[in-house]
């Protein structure tokens, strides 16, 4: 597995972009950052100077496709990248998450998954997390977990409601969303996997959105063709917020 890399976050990361490379967040060569901006922008609920505090104590840790991830007892955010964490320890996708999407909330519940893409996480002790962002900083991490409950509970209804066609769209809408990319680095099997389809179910949904114009299979992976035409056949149960 490739190693980890990670970068502190300087307090003053937002404000000065003149700071040698080795004070700014991970992957900074001059100036400010994409991903810091939209780190930035996922602890957006949170008045100015607690971002900053928020940002200083964190570490921002690298990640490739295929690595996975497991956490507990930590406050973990997307900044860049798409992670499907899993279903109570199975090979069901739980969640599709993207940038700004929080991860874990400090709890004692262990979140396992693996990376669709490469990406980067933003990661911190839930103690070191309230002790900088304060009562604003619990209740963001409150609404991140009342939108997980949600999305668990729409994810459950769909898995009896909604036919294969429909959740095959809706997860490779729900990945290109969050990591935008022409191709998916996803096997027919795999895909069966996250969803709980056999392999064949899955093939036939593939044969059906190709022949709609969305998609094309190829060997372990799976090109967008028309992200607009997926959306008219997704369910719409992974890709919603």
């Amino acid at each position: 597995m490739p190693q980890e890399q990670s970068s502190a976050f300087a307090p003053d990361c937002l404000a000065d972009a003149s700071a040698p490379a080795r004070q700014r967040p991970a992957s900074a060569a001059s100036g400010l950052t994409t991903e810091t901006l939209r780190l930035w922008q996922a602890f957006s609920p949170l008045p100015p100077e607690r971002r900053r505090w928020a940002l200083s104590v964190g570490v921002v840790e690298a990640r490739r496709a295929g690595d996975f991830h497991l956490g507990a007892g930590e406050v973990a955010v997307i900044v860049s990248g798409c992670l499907a964490t899993e279903a109570a320890g199975s090979d069901l996708s739980a969640e599709i998450l993207g940038p700004g999407h929080v991860v874990a909330t400090g709890t004692g519940r262990s979140v396992a998954g693996q990376w669709i893409t490469d990406g980067e996480i933003y990661r911190v002790a839930l103690v070191d997390w309230l002790d900088r962002a304060g009562e604003a900083g619990m209740l963001h991490l409150l609404d991140a977990e009342d939108r997980r409950r949600a999305r668990l509970e729409r994810r459950l209804v769909c898995v009896g409601r909604h036919l294969a066609t429909a959740r095959v769209a809706d997860l490779l809408l729900s990945i290109h969303r969050a990591a935008p990319r022409q191709d998916i680095l996803l096997s027919q099997e795999r895909i069966g996997d996250m969803l709980g389809l056999r392999r064949s179910t899955v093939n036939g949904s593939c044969r059906a959105l190709e022949g709609a114009g969305g998609a094309r299979t190829g060997r372990g992976k799976i090109r967008i063709l028309d992200a607009s035409g997926l959306t008219k056949t997704a369910c719409g149960c992974h890709a919603a917020p």
